[in-house]
């Protein structure tokens, strides 16, 4: 219910603003051709625009060196179902939403059944392009597309007969019963929205302008006397165009009015503009799929200047949660605009390479690991509450990284719903040792196209993190979630404690397309999630591998995997 009711909220708006401009500016003035085209355009337009998703683009540069492919995060849900569940009230009012939809379209169905009947028995006589229809049961004379119905008491051959002819003539050529019956399955559809209902009722009204414009001719004295005389007759038929069709004064005074607005043109092309910004407001939405989780790379040998490999930004999720021991307010983990360092991941990327010094205890033991670590960007774009997470390779990997990060300057904070907010931040920075070779120094931003190329693994095997073509699981992304939600089982384990949160699954795709070197990075939630997701990966069918100078290659890849248990 809730996706339905944020639908028909933004319908009512989008109806409200533009038939609100049409009451104001348009409303009761003689250009009824545009206000026909008008109405039905605004209809269309307040049921399509909420539909749109157009997604802005990303306001975050893509980084110029990558560490290594990742993919989209599949969330596996295990729904906990509760020992007696009970029918939930957004159940209830879908139901009730759709009942009374059902019941409007019943109303009129019966309608167009009671017209097809009342052809059925009645004399009808063709004329083309129309279909005369008479019958005693007619009370009063009415078009349908394209019959006119008429009564036994209205004289055809009469002058006030002819210009109820010719009015319904109007109808007919005009195709206004088309209008008609759109606007009422528009309105049974969405009968909640009462700015239709408005819509449909001013649309009537001028298509009757329409039709005595024309049938009137030079007689308007005349016809405005037949409309008078004729007043009292009743309406048959919600759906048909009838002569006899209040409110008679508005009519009248349509038809004897002569006086051309100020600014006729300008009122009419004033809409566009209001019409450009409802579509934009409400079309327009900011791209939140979550992006690359970000890492860097040090390189070293016994030189102690390392290389740093900066990849893209980082894959959060969703649920906000309280900040630690600091502050009541709310730290989110994922945002519509997460925060950022001053100039970009290529400048976060410079201010790592010129501050981080790989430790000379861990280039004497040769260690080397990830370190992975959190902090909180807050509303101001302070880091706060930096820490280490998963396991700590020792000899001051850990330190070195939280050092540099505490030392940052000032982020640009997250906003979400167009407030600053905290977000949390992780950020993975990687040492690797590469013994016997000279550190070579920080890779160049490389032009659009060039690749970066991740350094020699112990096996001799060059593994790329970036080139031409990435490797692809056959079939795609989507193809990717359907098999990783068809294959993992939520460990029974990790059920009964409620455990859930996202495993990050790092493997090489090699040049043959086969997966090896599969392992997890980052903290650890235990419960067997791990296992499952190096499992899963491990028995996956081969790669199609990816592509640099038109040869397969090897190419390191990360895979986040999101267990979640939906209650």
């Amino acid at each position: 219910m809730t996706v339905l009711l944020t639908y028909l909220s933004k319908v009512i708006i989008c109806s409200a603003v533009l038939y609100g401009y049409y009451h104001i500016a348009l409303r009761n003035n003689r250009f009824h051709q545009w206000n026909r085209y008008y109405l039905m355009l605004i209809t269309l337009i307040s049921l399509l625009t909420p539909l749109l998703q157009i997604p802005l683009p990303g306001q975050a540069q893509e980084s110029s060196r990558v560490l290594s492919y990742t993919a989209r995060i599949v969330d596996l849900r295990e729904t906990v179902i509760p020992a007696n569940p009970g029918i939930s009230s957004d159940a209830i009012l879908n139901t009730l939403y759709i009942i009374v939809i059902g019941l409007l379209m019943i109303r009129i169905l019966v309608s167009l059944l009671r017209l097809k009947s009342l052809i059925r028995r009645s004399q009808v006589q063709d004329i083309p392009p129309y279909r005369f229809v008479k019958h005693k049961d007619i009370k009063a004379p009415f078009s349908f597309f394209n019959y006119i119905f008429w009564d036994h008491q209205t004289s055809l051959n009469s002058p006030e007969g002819q210009q109820i002819f010719k009015h319904e003539l109007v109808h007919l050529q005009e195709k206004h019963s088309a209008d008609k019956l759109f606007m009422e399955l528009v309105t049974a559809a969405c009968w909640i929205n009462p700015f239709f209902h408005l819509i449909k009722r001013e649309l009537a009204l001028v298509h009757e302008f329409l039709a005595d414009k024309k049938a009137a001719g030079e007689e308007i004295a005349g016809y405005a006397q037949t409309i008078l005389q004729m007043a009292f007759q009743s309406k048959q038929f919600s759906i048909t165009n009838d002569f006899f069709h209040p409110p008679i004064k508005r009519r009248i005074l349509m038809l004897t009015q002569f006086h051309t607005p100020r600014f006729s043109y300008l009122r009419r092309i004033m809409v566009l503009p209001l019409a450009a910004f409802i579509f934009c407001s409400l079309a327009f939405v900011a791209d939140k799929r979550p992006s690359a989780i970000p890492a860097l790379t040090i390189t070293t040998t016994a030189a102690p200047t390392p290389a740093i490999v900066p990849a893209s930004a980082v894959a959060m999720d969703t649920t906000p949660v309280k900040k630690a021991n600091k502050t009541k307010d709310n730290v989110y983990t994922f945002v519509e605009q997460p925060p950022s360092f001053q100039g970009g991941e290529e400048a976060l990327a410079k201010y790592l390479s010129k501050n981080i010094r790989y430790s000379k205890a861990a280039v004497d033991k040769k260690i080397a690991g990830t370190v992975f670590i959190q902090f909180v960007v807050d509303e101001q774009g302070y880091i706060k509450d930096a820490h280490a997470v998963g396991k700590n390779p020792g000899f001051g990997l850990v330190e070195e990284g939280l050092r540099v990060v505490q030392a940052m300057p000032q982020w640009i904070p997250g906003k979400h719903q167009g407030k600053t907010v905290a977000v949390q931040f992780n950020l993975p920075i990687r040492f690797v040792l590469e013994a016997g070779k000279q550190t070579p120094p920080p890779p160049p931003s490389p032009a659009p196209g060039k690749t970066i190329t991740f350094h020699p693994s112990s096996d001799n095997k060059e593994v790329f993190t970036f080139v031409e073509q990435p490797p692809q699981f056959p079939g795609g992304e989507e193809a990717l979630a359907r098999y990783l939600n068809k294959n993992i089982r939520y460990p029974e384990e990790a059920q009964k404690a409620k455990v859930d949160g996202t495993t990050f699954v790092q493997f090489i795709v090699d040049a043959d397309g086969s997966i090896r070197d599969v392992k997890t990075v980052g903290a650890k939630k235990g419960y067997g999630l791990e296992d499952e997701a190096i499992r899963v990966v491990k028995a996956m069918p081969k790669w199609k591998p990816g592509e640099q100078n038109k040869q397969l290659v090897a190419v390191q890849f990360n895979l986040p995997i999101r267990f979640s248990i939906s209650n």
